[in-house]
């Protein structure tokens, strides 16, 4: 079952910029095959060469439809009414659309200028991880290296830095329990910690690769499931490109399963642990050692715990000074630098990793 989407724009968190979602497109990250608005069966053969010049976004895309195989470009928009404003019914330059694709529905009947209907779908609900994930991944492929960029962007964005960074991290937690609890209604306590574990671990590109694992496979089958097996399983539909060794999709599945083999009954602990928390009788060692049996490596416990542990942690209760002060799991190097920059000395807390984060995925957008 596919996880619970906001059906419509304005309950979105923020704005989308159409890079983050063309370069999904171009990855092949979507969850395929989908429906058009035709009710056509959608399949991406080859997702068509990105134009960033003018003219439709993907040139000479080879798609399935109905199990035809079509070829022509592909445009795509946030939302359908795009079309018309942008001209596109009148520009000989895409009238070899046979694909118009929007973020938000409705997904509108639409005509080249030579009067020819290419087929509509919605990219909202095939998208591999939530919007603000997309925003914040594409802004930091786009500022990769450029640490003094994004200084800059935090610095203009954020004029009190500490106050500001903690109010843009709160408003990051909000969204990421909001994100978790249609699915912990759905799918039960159990289920759900696994499959945001699982989703957590796939941080780097994987999140929806790693989120069908967890459709396909519980986490007592994963407690003897091989996970090059598994890997294997999905082959072709991992993001490789510029992940370290320890961030490789089989070897986070070996993480994933070495936990699951030492504590069958994590997910029982975490919510034990989170009751305790709540009543202030915990630690973040009780978590690291107890619940997840030192199963993990510690800079990969604490990105678990505050990607999804503590934001599943929130259905019992108000866990948010605990989330924002818990020290910082994995993220990428220019994050790092760019806390050193900012003068924000010592080891990194949440709060600060996340408002940076927070910061990207709403302002950092082209």
């Amino acid at each position: 079952m596919s996880p619970a989407r906001p059906p419509t724009e304005p309950h979105l968190p923020f704005p989308a910029a159409e890079r983050a979602i063309q370069r999904i497109w171009a990855d092949g990250r979507l969850a395929l095959p989908a429906r058009t608005a035709s009710g056509a069966t959608l399949e991406v053969v080859h997702p068509g060469t990105w134009n960033r010049l003018g003219g439709p976004d993907f040139l000479a895309a080879e798609l399935r439809l109905d199990g035809e195989r079509r070829r022509g470009d592909v445009e795509i928009h946030l939302r359908g009414r795009d079309w018309q404003h942008h001209g596109h019914d009148r520009d000989p330059a895409f009238r070899n659309v046979i694909l118009h694709a929007v973020l938000f529905p409705p997904a509108p009947s639409i005509l080249t200028v030579d009067g020819i209907a290419p087929e509509s779908v919605v990219l909202l609900p095939l998208l591999p991880e939530d919007l603000e994930t997309v925003a914040e991944t594409d802004a930091l492929l786009e500022l990769r290296g450029r640490a003094p960029s994004i200084e800059q962007l935090v610095r203009a964005s954020n004029p009190d830095l500490a106050r500001d960074l903690r109010r843009r991290a709160r408003e990051r937690l909000a969204t990421k329990v909001s994100w978790l609890t249609p699915r912990l209604a759905r799918e039960g306590w159990l289920h759900a910690c696994h499959s945001a574990a699982l989703e957590a671990l796939g941080q780097g590109g994987n999140r929806g690769t790693m989120l069908e694992i967890a459709r396909r496979h519980s986490a007592e089958a994963l407690t003897v499931a091989d996970p090059c097996e598994l890997y294997l399983e999905l082959s072709g539909r991992w993001r490789l490109r510029g992940l370290r060794p320890a961030g490789h999709p089989q070897r986070r599945l070996e993480n994933y399963a070495a936990l699951c083999r030492r504590r069958p009954d994590w997910r029982e602990r975490l919510a034990a642990w989170a009751r305790e928390t709540l009543a202030g009788n915990s630690t973040r060692r009780a978590l690291i050692d107890g619940v997840l049996g030192g199963a993990l490596p510690e800079g990969l416990a604490d990105m678990l715990a505050t990607d999804a542990l503590l934001p599943l942690a929130a259905s019992l209760g108000d866990i948010s000074e605990t989330w924002l002060e818990w020290p910082a799991g994995l993220r990428p190097d220019e994050i790092d630098a760019c806390l050193r920059r900012l003068g924000q000395e010592g080891r990194a807390r949440n709060w600060q990793v996340q408002g940076i984060l927070h910061t990207l995925g709403r302002d950092g957008k082209g």
